[in-house]
């Protein structure tokens, strides 16, 4: 099945409008929440289908125009089903001078011999703010399908203002990597990566190096300025639902900096500089709190499921 979402973002009277949307069967294009509650637009991508299947093709068209802001989300985990020749997904993303755009999906989940494409092509105008995520599975963990899809490959592209500036290509294919060993998932279960790209790349960087320095035992990452509008991060982990928060704490971080930055020469740098970081580091607080309520929940299922088989 061939599918297309379209979404066209304007600002008008100090507020981010949907200025067009289309969306066909499986998907649907709608607000998030309620409309006009936030100066920016909040927009989600749902789905009526299980997932995808062999030989689907999804094509998102989002343009964020002049001084526009939009944040897109998803619904759920993007599971892609058993498959003989595969399925692809492209999104082509245009934002104007002084737009901003985050998108953080939800992870994807590979089933066996599932086969999937997905390629992004991502152009910002000189000023442009990326705030991008993508987090992929090694599978449906509990059926025992760790690794067992056959092939899956992602590239992202991001161009400013015409100029290659980044490019992420990814190909999986177990059968034929040590996907499981060093360089690759390491052990891991799930991997995720994290980009942000504006012309203050480099001061963000700077930010992250004083607040990424909590160390979680159930997920590894490092980032680094892969140009001098780009910064990376990539993580792995064991559960998907806690990298999708990492991503987007990070995702809310780079946002609030991003405002911070648009709005530094109104109210002083340095007061301004102080509360984004205060906040920054609230944020990271928040999600090591998570991290370890997870891990006491898990550790206490552990601990009753032990005592159960003890007392049978």
């Amino acid at each position: 099945m061939d599918s297309k979402i379209v979404l066209n973002v304007a600002k008008e009277e100090g507020r981010s409008r949907l200025k067009e949307s289309y969306h066909n069967a499986p998907y649907k294009l709608t607000h998030y929440g309620a409309a006009g509650l936030t100066d920016h637009l909040e927009m989600i991508i749902m789905s009526a289908s299980p997932g995808i299947m062999d030989s689907d093709y999804l094509h998102i068209d989002v343009h964020v125009k002049e001084d526009a802001q939009l944040k897109l989300f998803t619904q759920s985990f993007n599971k892609l089903h058993p498959m003989k020749t595969g399925a692809k997904q492209h999104t082509d993303v245009r934002v104007g001078l002084g737009g901003i755009i985050h998108y953080i999906p939800h992870p994807v989940t590979p089933f066996k011999d599932s086969i999937f494409k997905a390629t992004n092509h991502i152009h910002l105008a000189e000023d442009a703010v990326l705030i991008w995520g993508d987090i992929i599975s090694a599978g449906r963990i509990h059926m025992k399908e760790a690794f067992e899809f056959d092939r899956l490959h992602t590239q992202t592209k991001i161009f400013r203002d015409g100029k290659l500036s980044f490019i992420d290509n990814q190909l999986m294919n177990p059968k034929n990597q040590p996907i499981q060993k060093m360089l690759f998932f390491e052990g891991y279960t799930h991997q995720a990566t994290f980009l942000f790209s504006s012309l203050f790349a480099k001061e963000l960087k700077q930010e992250l190096d004083e607040i990424l320095t909590v160390e979680y035992s159930d997920i590894s990452y490092g980032f680094t300025q892969a140009s001098t509008d780009v910064v990376v991060l990539r993580a792995l982990g064991t559960d998907g639902e806690l990298l999708y928060d990492f991503l987007h704490m990070l995702g809310q971080l780079c946002w609030d900096f991003t405002l911070h930055k648009l709005s530094e020469g109104k109210d002083g740098p340095q007061a301004g500089q102080i509360a984004s970081v205060e906040k920054d580091q609230e944020e990271a607080t928040a999600v090591t709190d998570k991290i370890t309520s997870r891990k006491r929940r898990r550790k206490m299922a552990r601990v009753k499921e032990e005592e159960e088989l003890n007392y049978a």
